[in-house]
């Protein structure tokens, strides 16, 4: 019963997990759709320490589960260990098909290596003060097994939905992590290939999360019991074990490795059983007292330091997690010191403080409608590798959606209403006035500022010249006049010498024109865009929409904090008629 009660939840959160990120409607999110990624304890952990209500009762209740039951997230919740459960279930079948019977280590208890967890673990915390989530983003299950569903599963499921449609409906997107994604598949064949081999390893020795679980599991209230006297050595309980946690020399379960997958109590027919211990009579417990020959640990003087130790790294981790760093507010049209290359989502509020929360999951990546977000290679510098950002070539971020601060669950893009949303400054427009096609070509675009959302792009009328060569007199007159120095003489075989306008330089003040003797200097009226910076927001959208190619008329960069813009005040309109004139 323990163990199939333990199957069919770990179906349905595997279920719900690979569900969330599928995500091929484009839609806005469902409350449930993204349950279990709240579920997850590194999310969850990271979101208290932003005071994520939701994150602090999420944490509340694993840990209170830790307490009571051992180790259950790791079997019931985290979705890389169902995984490693699922590639432990096809090794044994795989055995099973050839005939072969699992020996040497895999058979017997192994000692733990408390050394090895609990250094891995004092290394990601003072990792997490140093340099923020930059090695929790590798070795977090959750974080892990995320990325492995952005980056291969999303698209999988798009390329099986255009395959039943017999049409491209849902554009996949397998090159959203170019050469990355084999660092991502490979990250998270790690643990895998370890299950393969010698079951849960992984997790009783390299994952933070383990570590941590395993420290407030040593004594639960509810855990595995032996009985010694119902005990025959047949050594099932043994061979089921995925974690090699069951000495059956000393009749004895280390509960800080035992994961609760009940594997070993659906084996065992003589006694292996759950059972509560009352937490002030576990030492004076007869069933711990085999003999003469059962080995007790010795109590370790080191432990308690240990935890001593611990503790003030997660204060200090929480500590890490709240600060916030001196950044130059700025004003939001003015560029200044709060310039910065990568774009962060909105809600982020601060680039270093997006990479000290962010375990680059992806999942935001896969719920944005309009794939502006994309995982980030060197633009946050090593620290922020995998992280989303910002990428206008791709899409722009959307004035009415807000769904990626709705889904992330560790409070790295804090949840925006629409209205504070479509006024955050995340980044800054630039106009290139020399590379828009109205100054290079003379022709009509407006392009930008029919698609930005804050009208802080709008159009003002230019007198844009051009010259006959052949009725020019070469009199000078237009190039000692143009402000920009944008004319000048030069000559040919066919008209001699003529003026010659360089656009790039010209502002179209038509001045040479009027001042032109013989008329070879005409002017064309043509609209031309002209940004307001502190009404921008920096969705994008004209980066996104502006048609010149490579290098874009319209260039977006993204602040270091963000800001508020303005918003643009319009005048009620005035009634020319009074209520008692008016005809109707």
């Amino acid at each position: 019963m323990w163990r199939a009660a333990r199957i069919v939840a770990a179906g349905v959160v595997t279920s719900l997990f690979v569900f969330g990120f599928i995500n091929l409607r484009n839609l806005e999110p469902a409350a449930w759709e993204h349950l279990v990624e709240r579920l997850q304890f590194v999310p969850a952990l990271l979101g208290s320490c932003r005071g994520v209500v939701g994150s602090v009762v999420v944490v509340v209740v694993l840990l209170t589960l830790t307490l009571l039951f051992g180790r259950v997230y790791c079997s019931f919740i985290c979705p890389l260990g169902i995984l490693q459960d699922v590639v432990i279930r096809l090794r044994r079948g795989f055995d099973k098909l050839h005939g072969r019977k699992r020996s040497g280590a895999t058979l017997r208890f192994a000692q733990p290596l408390p050394w090895l967890r609990y250094t891995m673990l004092s290394i990601v915390i003072l990792s997490f003060f140093l340099c923020g989530t930059a090695l929790v983003a590798w070795l977090d299950p959750y974080s892990i097994c995320a990325r492995l569903m952005a980056g291969m599963t999303n698209p999988l499921a798009a390329t099986a939905k255009n395959l039943a449609a017999g049409a491209v409906e849902t554009p996949t997107s397998w090159g959203r992590y170019g050469w990355l994604l084999p660092a991502v598949v490979g990250v998270a064949l790690v643990p895998l290939a370890l299950a393969w081999w010698r079951g849960r390893i992984y997790c009783n020795t390299i994952c933070p999360v383990g570590a941590f679980l395993a420290l407030l599991s040593r004594a639960p209230l509810f855990r595995l019991g032996m009985n010694p006297s119902a005990c025959v050595h047949c050594a099932n309980c043994v061979r089921a074990c995925k974690a090699q946690c069951i000495d059956l020399r000393n009749y004895r379960v280390d509960t800080t490795r035992c994961i609760n997958c009940y594997d070993c109590v659906s084996a065992c027919e003589h006694g292996l059983r759950p059972k509560f211990t009352f937490p002030f009579r576990r030492r004076h417990d007869p069933e711990n007292k085999v003999g003469k020959n059962a080995q007790q640990a010795p109590p370790s003087a080191s432990r308690r330091a240990f935890l001593g130790l611990l503790a003030c790294s997660a204060s200090a981790l929480a500590a890490s997690g709240c600060r916030e760093q001196e950044i130059p507010p700025g004003k939001p049209g003015e560029p200044g010191d709060n310039q910065d290359s990568a774009v962060t989502p909105p809600g982020s509020r601060s680039v270093p403080r997006f990479l000290d929360t962010c375990t680059a999951c992806g999942l935001c990546i896969t719920a944005c409608p309009t794939q502006v977000l994309q995982p980030s290679s060197w633009q946050y510098g090593l620290s922020g590798m995998l992280k989303p950002r910002l990428d206008f070539t791709v899409g722009f971020c959307n004035f009415d959606c807000n769904i990626c601060g709705r889904v992330c669950p560790d409070g790295a893009i804090m949840p925006l209403d629409l209205a504070e949303k479509q006024r955050t400054q995340i980044a800054l427009a630039e106009f290139h006035r020399e590379r828009c096609i109205v100054q290079q070509h003379y022709t009509e675009c407006g392009a930008c500022t029919e698609h930005c959302p804050t009208k802080a792009l709008s159009t003002e009328e230019g007198l844009f010249p051009s010259c006959n060569a052949s009725l020019c007199l070469a009199c000078n007159a237009c190039v000692e006049t143009c402000p920009q120095k944008a004319i000048s003489l030069v000559g040919d075989e066919q008209h001699g010498m003529h003026a010659q306008i360089d656009r790039t330089k010209c502002i179209a003040c038509g001045k040479c024109s009027r001042v032109c003797p013989s008329g070879a200097m005409t002017s064309q009226r043509l609209l031309i865009p002209v940004l307001k910076p502190e009404l921008c927001i920096g969705c994008g959208a004209c980066t996104y929409a502006c048609p010149v190619r490579p290098e874009r008329a319209m260039q977006v960069t993204g602040r270091h904090r963000h800001l508020l813009a303005e918003v643009v005040r319009e005048k009620p309109a005035e009634n020319p008629v009074s209520a008692e004139e008016f005809p109707f």
